[in-house]
């Protein structure tokens, strides 16, 4: 069953005109807040390939852009979390958004966006698409885009994505894709390519896609200081006191989705610091931030390494929904794509090794590897093994606090230049018009005009 929940919408600068509307019933709720020294040289920042064509004159439409965002479900991801910052950031700029998706952890962040969010089930508890309901889900996103009068549709995801593009086209309304890594398939890309503007979130992306004849505008994520920052002192002791912490002890976070390869990962970490434990680093903790199918192993893995300690030194804490504090009482974050990002907002060393291979620890003169690899979760030259971590661990155990400050404050600095989130947002904002633009251009706009005076739909 369809289900709409919708909050309070915000004032855009944008003049409003009359459109015609189907009225429905609308079920109000509160919207919920979100709450060895090494040698640093001077970052040498080049500009993001394949930029977004500045839209002549900027023309803005006659009245606010009304988005559909669509995605499978409300976990907590890489995907989802660059959904919810980039509608937060639209709806700031005077976009109208709409969202449908399967209800999941992250549901209550994007109520308290107070834009309409519209469940679908798009997948099965399994996270397999629901073939059996495919017509259903397709005929509810099309009854969507007529009654919120939806300019352009977007999608991140497959199966939900697949769904969204058909909707689109039969209620002849522009798409945009945006592909968030390494996993999508073939036919899928074909057909966007055929019917779709597609965006990509990394230089190695647009490379894969582009190997694959298909072509690629880079729209990256886009990270918000007042979410990711680092906290006082006094309060991470605080923290570091709740989670059960030894005042000495040295802090390793791991933070990511436990599935294929990131679940991987994870286990080699495990029996990393369980080692260097045993040898010369008595004070190392872990802790684990995240979920997915292979986080029953790595419980059990944990339990096994231990056994039959008294103190805990690795600790699982699950799907995290503050993660800046996290980040911020932790030594050093392990992690990639995404998490890097939120990581050195937050003003912490990361060791980047991802799907595709390790990167190691970001510093200054890897800042441009790194983008281009997405942290080593979308391409790299070296695979992962216990050697490389153990050395990498070692190497920012042992560095000077004053190296370590200059590392931290660089790549907030990096952060702020290239990944600041009221920028790409305006980068998709922009892109968003052009798109729209060039569908009216080509005559489509006339065409659904038709439809809606046939009452088709």
């Amino acid at each position: 069953m369809l289900k709409k929940k919708r909050g309070a919408q915000k004032n855009t600068f944008l003049p409003k005109k009359r459109r015609q509307t189907v009225k429905s019933q609308i079920t109000t709720h509160t919207p919920i807040p979100i709450h060895i020294p090494i040698h640093i040289p001077t970052p040498v920042l080049t500009p993001v390939p394949n930029p977004i064509p500045e839209i002549e004159n900027k023309p803005m439409l006659a009245a606010p852009m009304r988005i559909l965002m669509v995605i499978d479900q409300l976990n907590v991801g890489g995907t989802e979390t660059y959904t919810l910052s980039m509608a937060r950031e639209l709806l700031k700029k005077g976009v109208s958004v709409v969202i449908a998706c399967k209800k999941g952890k992250l549901l209550d962040h994007f109520l308290g966006l107070g834009c309409p969010i519209y469940e679908i089930d798009f997948v099965l508890d399994n996270y397999e698409p629901d073939h059996e309901k495919r017509t259903q889900h397709l005929d509810l996103l099309k009854s969507i885009i007529r009654s919120e009068n939806i300019d352009l549709v977007h999608g991140h995801q497959f199966p939900s994505g697949s769904i969204a593009l058909t909707a689109a086209e039969q209620m002849n309304v522009p798409f945009v894709f945006t592909v968030h890594g390494t996993y999508y398939d073939r036919d899928f890309l074909e057909s966007l390519e055929r019917n779709a503007t597609i965006t990509c979130v990394s230089p190695a992306i647009r490379r894969l896609l582009l190997s694959k004849g298909v072509d690629a505008k880079i729209v990256s994520n886009g990270i918000d200081d007042h979410e990711y920052h680092s906290y006082a002192p006094s309060y991470l002791q605080h923290f570091r006191n709740k989670l059960g912490l030894p005042q000495h002890a040295s802090v390793m976070l791991y933070a990511g989705r436990l599935s294929w390869e990131k679940g991987e990962i994870c286990e080699e970490l495990i029996h990393t610091i369980a080692a260097m434990r045993n040898n010369g680093y008595p004070n190392l903790h872990l802790i684990i931030a995240g979920g997915g199918n292979k986080q029953k192993d790595i419980l059990q893995l944990v339990n096994k390494k231990q056994y039959p300690l008294d103190e805990p030194f690795i600790h699982c804490v699950g799907e995290i929904m503050n993660m800046g504090v996290y980040y911020s009482l932790s030594d050093c974050v392990i992690g990639t794509g995404r998490v890097a990002l939120e990581a050195m907002s937050c003003e912490r060393p990361v060791i980047a090794v991802g799907s595709k291979g390790f990167l190691g620890i970001v510093k200054p003169d890897e800042y441009e590897e790194a983008w281009d690899s997405w942290f080593g979760d979308h391409d790299s030259d070296k695979k992962c093994s216990r050697a490389l971590l153990t050395a990498h661990l070692r190497r920012m155990l042992a560095m000077e606090p004053d190296a370590k400050m200059l590392l931290v404050k660089s790549g907030k600095q990096f952060l702020n230049d290239r990944f600041h989130i009221s920028q790409t947002a305006q980068n998709l904002t922009d892109l968003y018009l052009s798109t729209i633009q060039l569908f009216k251009k080509d005559g489509h706009g006339n065409k659904l005009i038709e439809l809606e005076q046939s009452h088709l739909f």
